[in-house]
């Protein structure tokens, strides 16, 4: 962490509420009841505090801490921030709903990008006036309030390819990519009208992570609120318990069980987003092996396969998302023997297609870069 900025009242949150990661963390942080100040990432911010606290990139969140400390990344803030408050937590102590948890995180924000994108950029003429508004009240506050909308003109030009280019959506795979989104929905919906958050009485990790992208792309934009969230009544209680300070809160749910309700979005993300992890976990190997002197790696390398409902694409390789793969490991690594046999007893019997493959390069992301994590610890060792 980088000492960049004093808030004297508590966390000061940098973003936009259209930010799919932004969201994220706000909502924690009403959930843990801190006191914090949302702040824009107008122009003057990011060349101000996003920048130097991130070495350069524009991106969003960025958290300063009442210490000065800047935070950047939504899951090491949350990680940050569940270290430094310990109340409400929102890790469960069981391993498979650790493991669930986890996943639910690496699906809301490394999967739900399928969706939030294609659904805010692929339908313009519904959304495009919206966008415009939201992205120019973020970027160009301090313009007269009628011409705000032409500070989103950039971004929009910006991200409008992503869906595209990013991630692969063309016309051979949307029809698969919304049939799998409708069905999540409903299968979040259907959940829901059982449990307050996805492991119980309290949220965890994935439940934030997936509040990120239905909430700020999904139920925002015009389009997919009028036909996604609003006709999935129980989907969006959920996602307004997730916007509030929850006067108390209750318990995960007893003895490690995990909601039946849950298993069929598992078995399809097992198979669907994990060979994807898979594909691109072999092209950062292979990148490391190409650049055996490389301490740090770039945030895109090539392309990887995916497959959606049997449709198949290809978006941009991100060995970042191989770190939030680790995540999922992380807990099974530091299990007894017994708590691993009884999660592989479990998954075989919900025939939940999980294999904790490792990879042969872990990574760690930290200071906004990714690094090989021997590469990092011996640099780490060698300063102090």
């Amino acid at each position: 962490m980088n000492s960049t900025h004093q808030a004297d009242n508590g966390y000061y949150l940098y973003g936009s509420p259209v930010s799919y990661y932004t969201v994220k963390v706000r909502s924690y942080l009403l959930y843990k009841g801190l006191h914090f100040s949302e702040i824009r990432a107008s122009d003057k911010v990011a060349k101000n505090i996003i920048k130097p606290a991130t070495g350069g990139w524009r991106v969003v969140p960025v958290l300063t801490t009442p210490q000065g400390d800047c935070i950047q990344d939504s899951s090491i803030i949350l990680d940050e921030l569940e270290s430094a408050h310990k109340d409400r937590s929102i890790t469960p102590p069981g391993l498979k709903q650790q493991v669930v948890s986890s996943l639910f995180e690496l699906l809301g924000d490394e999967w739900l990008v399928f969706p939030a994108m294609h659904y805010r950029w692929n339908f313009k003429r519904f959304n495009l006036i919206y966008i415009l508004n939201a992205f120019g009240q973020t970027r160009k506050a301090h313009w007269p309030k009628a011409a705000r909308f032409l500070g989103g003109v950039v971004p929009a030009l910006k991200y409008g390819n992503v869906p595209r280019f990013m991630l692969g959506i063309n016309k051979t795979n949307t029809s698969a990519l919304e049939a799998w989104a409708l069905q999540l929905l409903d299968q979040l919906d259907c959940h829901f009208s059982q449990y307050d958050y996805l492991l119980g009485g309290r949220p965890c990790y994935g439940d934030f992570s997936l509040y990120g992208p239905l909430h700020a792309h999904l139920a925002l934009d015009p389009y997919p609120k009028k036909h996604l969230i609003q006709p999935r009544k129980h989907l969006l209680a959920w996602l307004e318990r997730m916007d509030e300070t929850p006067q108390h809160i209750a318990d995960w749910l007893p003895g490690d069980n995990i909601p039946e309700t849950l298993v069929p979005i598992l078995q399809w993300q097992c198979r669907d987003q994990l060979h994807h992890i898979h594909q691109l976990m072999d092209k950062t190997a292979d990148w490391i092996n190409k650049n055996p002197e490389a301490d740090t790696l770039p945030r895109f390398i090539g392309k990887a396969d995916y497959r959606m409902n049997d449709a198949e694409g290809k978006r941009l390789c991100t060995p970042y998302s191989q770190w939030m793969y680790e995540r999922v490991l992380a807990p099974i690594e530091k299990a007894a023997a017994e708590q691993r046999a009884e999660l592989t007893r479990w998954l075989d019997r919900q025939n939940i297609p999980f294999k904790p493959i490792q990879p042969n390069y872990s990574l760690m992301f930290q200071r906004s870069v990714l690094w090989r994590r021997d590469r990092l610890r011996t640099r780490t060792l060698m300063e102090d």
